[in-house]
């Protein structure tokens, strides 16, 4: 495992060599994610006339908003496009003669990544809470935070392999950034990243309940605040580990398909 610590510091390195960037991105994706949400349901708020909407208050949907862009970046690790773009440019060489694991190397990366944007999630929302208290709907407690942290990190763990299996395809295909945006189009659209999961009609959730975008935005943060039982977290993580079997699984094979399709010079 020495290994192991060793990429995960270094990507940690690596993300503060840029610390400026890293925290203006942070300010600017919550500062831009929750103004355009404060406009559009304080409108629909003020139309309904009612303090409530689908077991959501007005603050609790901002804080919900608040934790959007975090967790999804949580989830999303480090970014799109760079397994496909280290296809394309032969970087690709160096993990074929590195004496570790390519998903192994790739995952720590990855997971060096979410322990921060983690750190991030947890300033945003204390900031919040100090500054608009606790909204009536949402229930903070030890058990909430902790199958929270596991959701996120099975999720993770499920979007890693989704992502992979996609920028694989660039063994074969000349660009796969198409793949990449219509898949974070669906996780945004259909995993509750721009509308809530509860304001979708009840036959449309039951569906979406079954697809692995929800989980990847919509389901963790739910859980975080309290909105989520455990029976219906059980069931939830359930079926995040086997879509994520099924995404590793197919991830392997197109891996081992892949690499023999592969031609790269350098490291």
């Amino acid at each position: 495992m020495r290994w192991s610590v060793q990429v995960f510091s270094t990507e940690l390195r690596k993300i503060f060599a840029y610390r400026i960037d890293f925290w203006i991105q942070f300010v600017m994706s919550v500062l831009a994610n929750v103004g355009v949400a404060y406009f559009l349901w304080r409108a629909i708020f003020d139309y309904k006339g009612v303090e409530v909407m689908r077991g959501y208050t007005f603050t609790g949907l901002m804080l919900y908003y608040v934790m959007v862009p975090l967790v999804s970046r949580m989830i999303q690790g480090p970014g799109l496009g760079i397994v496909a773009h280290e296809i394309y440019d032969g970087s690709l060489t160096r993990y074929l003669i590195y004496p570790v694991s390519f998903f192994g190397f790739k995952y720590v990366q990855y997971a060096a990544n979410t322990f921060l944007f983690f750190v991030q999630l947890i300033i945003a929302s204390t900031i919040f809470l100090l500054l608009f208290g606790t909204p009536e709907d949402v229930q903070f407690q030890f058990s909430s935070m902790v199958m929270g942290f596991i959701a996120v990190f099975c999720a993770g763990f499920m979007a890693f392999t989704l992502s992979t299996v996609l920028e694989m395809t660039a063994f074969w295909a000349e660009k796969v950034w198409s793949l990449l945006v219509m898949m974070r189009f669906a996780v945004s659209l259909l995993g509750g990243g721009m509308i809530p999961l509860a304001f979708f009609p009840e036959k449309i959730q039951t569906v979406l309940t079954m697809l692995p975008f929800v989980y990847v935005t919509s389901f963790p943060i739910n859980t975080f605040l309290g909105k989520v039982s455990f029976n219906n977290w059980l069931q939830g993580i359930s079926i995040i580990m086997v879509w994520a079997g099924t995404f590793f699984l197919l991830s392997r094979l197109v891996w081992h398909r892949g690499k023999y399709q592969y031609t790269g010079v350098g490291i």
